[in-house]
């Protein structure tokens, strides 16, 4: 699963976390800051170890379902285009 020092890998179903994971990868209180949870734009961290977590206990397919599949299609294509973002 991975360490409290290790961000898990989401996997296709569901997984739990632990304690310790929640701890260190979950902010202390949920704050809005200039329309963003927990920070800035500028520094996406404690949202993005969040999300991650989510994703790990929620599991893939289950995530995928809550956006209509060209929306997913559309991602991977930017997120995986050679020289993307």
């Amino acid at each position: 699963m991975g360490t409290p020092d290790q961000l898990p890998n989401p996997d296709l179903d569901g997984q739990p976390i632990d304690g310790e994971q929640f701890g260190a990868f979950t902010p202390e209180k949920f704050e809005l800051v200039k329309g963003y949870l927990f920070d800035s734009r500028e520094h996406p961290e404690s949202r993005r170890n969040l999300l991650k977590l989510l994703l790990v206990n929620l599991g893939l397919v289950e995530v995928v379902r809550s956006a209509p599949e060209e929306r997913w299609r559309e991602a991977l294509r930017h997120a995986y285009k050679p020289g993307g973002t």
